[in-house]
């Protein structure tokens, strides 16, 4: 095996001596230790019939590689049975391409494998073959061994006769071949010996038709008898465990069919029960509804009374607004700007004293917990809460604090106009400082007006809100209730029971079981501060 220096390498594979090698049994041909002094290459090969001809095969690139493999390699079908091709390895750098290698290839019985599995041992620029499963390499060392090996070999020749003689093969001699001949005939002879067998036997068989046919018959009747036999007890015994099983579900689905008609007479029964609730409970609706009209008409009532006899309003021709025969100039009027004369506060103390008692009689009366909380202990000073200041209690009396007073007049507009706005009345151009023209028209337009059927919010001790209607008869309402109350009489107990509770809820208040409005509240009453925050609950 020669190798140049100049990158053309030519060298013939190492034989093997038990294998038909062809181009088409390679599997898998690369390269090793590619002697490549370029950084950025590619590597290639083309295999040829000889050195003169065309290149039949072109493989393809690979990068920067110096241990190129190649696999799963497709030849013409031409080419396929070649023992002898040249291969050419070209290497292309910096757009250049040059032949690097060129070996001859010889795929002959002269090949053995490779058995050598670490690359670094390889010689330089090494071809490398796979077929059968097995590498074959143009290893130089293995060349050298091999020629060491023949040279030997010729210098003992004894040692290559013995060598010789194990691999011939020994000739037959005269009693072996007897033996075979022996063993010849006596084959031939059990050979005639079964043929004169199997005559007898047809002969036998060509005799006994009738018999044998009716035998087999017979045999195959019993055969089909016992199948039947069989197929009948694994049939019993799967319809014994059929019929268990559907007496078990049977008894099953019977014992929920029992249970689901006792739970069927007993949701009649609470049906029933619950039908009876809903009548009685429709009945005291019936009686709570007029009782809330009754209660309500009588409100109006009272508050109308309370307008005409306690605080009246009235304007005269200057279009100024009087409240129990004393005059309240409206919240802009520039006297509240001045300083009053000791006859001129009494008078105005004591008219917003009338009017935020006459206000908080309304809240009282509708139950209505007002935004800014009123104040009034009889004689003492009466005073208007804003807890979202500091301080939070406002005078309703004329005093040195010109903007404490004038800041309580305005939360006793705001109070106003809350009722105003609870009662659906008013709009956004209201001008809500004009108190006793707006408390005016509320009484009058809300309390006072019988014929008008008014709705209003009626709140009740638990919080409910209830809608309701006055008619403009109360007697109408009254002989209504009074004949609920004799057919609710002929009721049972329970009846009776939600009738007395729909009826305290009206009557009645959570902290306090008295029947009665309290309109002069003392200190045992609700805190301002619990009020205020009852109304922001709403």
């Amino acid at each position: 095996m020669e190798m140049s220096f100049t990158g053309i390498k030519k060298s013939p594979l190492i034989s093997l001596p038990f294998l038909k090698k062809r181009l088409r049994c390679i599997t898998a041909l690369g390269l090793r230790n590619l002697t490549v002094n370029d950084f950025n290459f590619t590597v290639h090969f083309t295999l040829h019939r000889n050195e003169k001809t065309v290149a039949f095969y072109t493989s393809e690139l690979v990068e920067n590689q110096r241990s190129p493999e190649w696999f799963y390699l497709k030849f013409p079908i031409s080419v396929q049975c070649l023992q002898d091709f040249v291969m050419r390895v070209w290497i292309t750098s910096s757009e250049n391409c040059r032949l690097f290698l060129e070996y001859d290839v010889h795929l002959d019985n002269s090949l053995v494998p490779d058995e050598q599995k670490d690359d670094s041992k390889r010689s330089n620029n090494s071809l490398l073959l796979e077929m059968f499963g097995y590498q074959f390499t143009d290893n130089e060392s293995i060349l050298d061994n091999q020629t060491n090996i023949q040279l030997n070999v010729t210098g003992s020749t004894i040692i290559d006769k013995k060598s010789k003689r194990i691999h011939l093969v020994k000739s037959y001699n005269k009693l072996s071949i007897l033996r075979m001949i022996n063993v010849i005939d006596a084959i031939r002879a059990e050979n005639r010996s079964s043929i004169q067998c199997l005559e007898r036997l047809q002969t036998f068989v060509n005799a006994h038709e009738d018999h044998l046919s009716k035998i087999k018959e017979r045999e195959s009747r019993q055969l089909r008898i016992e199948n039947l036999r069989q197929r009948l007890q694994s049939q019993t015994l799967l319809y014994e465990q059929r019929f268990n099983a559907n007496q078990e579900k049977q008894k099953i689905i019977q014992e929920r069919k029992n249970q689901l008609e006792r739970n069927l007479l007993q949701l009649v029964h609470k049906h029933e029960e619950l039908n009876s609730y809903i009548n009685h409970l429709n009945q005291s609706k019936c009686l709570l509804h007029d009782l809330i009209q009754v209660i309500t008409y009588r409100q109006k009532d009272i508050i109308n009374e309370i307008y005409r006899y306690v605080y009246p309003i009235v304007n005269d021709k200057n279009d100024e607004y009087l409240i129990g025969n004393i005059k309240l100039p409206p919240a802009e009027d520039k006297i509240y700007h001045t300083s009053f004369t000791r006859e001129r506060e009494n008078e105005i103390e004591a008219a917003i004293g009338y009017c935020a008692h006459f206000v908080f009689i309304i809240s009282q009366f509708i139950q209505l917990p007002l935004r800014f909380p009123i104040e009034c202990y009889g004689t003492s000073p009466i005073k208007i809460y804003d807890y979202t200041l500091q301080p939070s209690d406002f005078t309703l009396y004329p005093n040195n604090d010109t903007n404490t007073f004038q800041y309580g007049l305005f939360l006793l507009n705001r109070d106003i106009g809350q009722i105003m706005y609870h009662c659906h009345l008013g709009g956004r151009h209201i001008d809500y400082r004009k108190t006793l023209k707006n408390l005016k028209d509320l009484v009058e337009q809300y309390f006072t007006n019988a014929n008008n059927h008014n709705q209003i919010q009626f709140y009740t001790s638990n919080q409910q809100l209830i809608e309701t209607t006055i008619p403009s008869n109360s007697y109408c309402v009254e002989r209504r209730l009074i004949l609920n109350k004799q057919n609710s009489i002929d009721n049972s107990s329970f009846s009776l029971s939600l009738s007395t509770a729909s009826s305290s809820i009206i009557d009645s208040d959570q902290n306090d079981d008295s029947n009665n409005v309290d309109l002069f509240p003392t200190s045992n009453t609700i805190s301002p501060r619990l009020t205020m925050q009852f109304s922001h609950q709403q």
